[in-house]
């Protein structure tokens, strides 16, 4: 939260500032008036233009999630959207965001959008979906959709969330920015989805061997690794967190619960 409430602050100063000497100095020449207030609203009407594009550009090459198109995935997922409150509450958290399925050639990912101001989606790759299917394990897929579901919960889809990346970018914060959002969500997955989150193993391992690696083999190894400077450069300048660090703090909710937050370096 510190580092968003920074950037949408310098945001919104620059912004002002740019109002202020054109509107109020008159320091640029009236012609260029409305070119720099249209300079200024930009980033809102690009903002418009991005949600519908991408999600448009998303749905044209994917298949919708139903109670009949792969019905026991979307049976886990309402279940956990319904926990967390979406369908009864205000704004995004008013209906339960649509589910899509896309090919992913082999990428493990999924993602969380918005389509409209107040109305979000989830995304998740088809390799991902195949966890559920081969490898029975619904339990992993449930993390991955409450991590998705807790990125529109906590408004990390918003639009001024989406305002500040720039700024956040151009004082170097960016990476850290999404690094901060990715932690959040996770503690959503703790919350909602815990038996699923050893699953995780699967963004090291694939989606093929991550069930044979020995879990407390893999921690002792990691903890060979002195957490020095290459480390935590590393994790800084990823907007995810390194593999190490995740599975990290994954180990850390066994003994102090959900509300466990990862390192930012």
């Amino acid at each position: 939260m510190p580092l968003l409430t920074l950037c949408i602050v310098l945001t919104v100063a620059i912004w002002s500032l740019l109002l202020y000497v054109v509107l109020v100095e008159h320091a640029s020449p009236a012609e260029w008036t409305f070119p720099i207030i249209f300079g200024a609203a930009a980033p809102f009407i690009l903002l418009l233009y991005s949600f519908k594009r991408t999600y448009w550009k998303t749905v044209v090459n994917a298949v919708e999630l139903t109670d009949k198109q792969f019905p026991e995935v979307y049976e886990l997922y309402v279940r956990i959207a319904k926990d967390m409150g979406f369908g009864s509450g205000k704004g995004a958290m008013s209906n339960i965001p649509r589910l899509y399925m896309t090919d992913g050639s082999g990428t493990l990912n999924a993602f969380a959008s918005k389509c409209q101001v107040h109305k979000g989606y989830v995304c998740i790759n088809s390799d991902l979906l195949e966890i559920a299917y081969r490898h029975n394990d619904l339990s992993g897929i449930g993390f991955v959709l409450a991590h998705e579901l807790g990125h529109i919960k906590c408004g990390h889809v918003s639009a001024w969330r989406t305002i500040a990346h720039p700024m956040a970018n151009l004082i170097g914060l960016g990476q850290s920015l999404t690094r901060a959002q990715e932690w959040t969500a996770d503690r959503c997955a703790y919350y909602y989805a815990p038996e699923g989150k050893e699953s995780m193993m699967v963004l090291i391992a694939g989606k093929h061997l991550y069930k044979q690696v020995d879990m407390d083999e893999y921690f002792r190894t990691v903890h060979n690794h002195k957490g020095g400077l290459w480390l935590k450069l590393e994790n800084y300048l990823s907007d995810h967190a390194v593999g190490y660090r995740r599975m990290e703090a994954i180990k850390e909710t066994e003994e102090k619960g959900w509300d466990v937050h990862g390192k930012m370096l």
